[in-house]
């Protein structure tokens, strides 16, 4: 950036030189001096504009891509989530079974102790 600058700087000074040591009226140097100045401005103009295009683009793309990694990512946090809850489903399940089978196994203990209690001859 300091490069063009300095580059466009040596550009004015070097027609500004050329244009004061012209032999020309005072009033057709002016003139001249006004042309190129606004002739420079414009190409400045130009060059600013295509700039702020060129950021503006980059700006868009960088948008559109942490969007698109946003979605990436949100899609693979539903997908392990999905996989965790059906996960911690199966283990609820075992853990209902076994519940369910050590109170069956108590029951069926209890019933047994009840019917040899019942069938002792005293």
């Amino acid at each position: 950036m300091r490069s063009t600058r300095d580059f466009l700087t040596g550009v004015l000074t070097g027609v500004a030189i050329g244009l004061l040591t012209a032999p020309r009226s005072g009033k057709e140097t002016r003139d001249k001096l006004k042309e190129e100045a606004n002739k420079r401005s414009g190409d400045l103009k130009d060059q600013w504009n295509k700039g702020v295009e060129q950021v503006k683009q980059g700006y868009e793309q960088a948008k559109t891509q942490v969007s698109e990694y946003t979605d990436k990512a949100k899609q693979q946090l539903n997908e392990y989530k999905s996989q965790a809850q059906n996960e911690y489903d199966k283990q609820r399940a075992k853990s209902q079974y076994n519940d369910t089978v050590d109170q069956l196994a108590d029951q069926t203990e209890s019933g047994i102790n009840s019917t040899r209690e019942s069938l002792k001859i005293d």
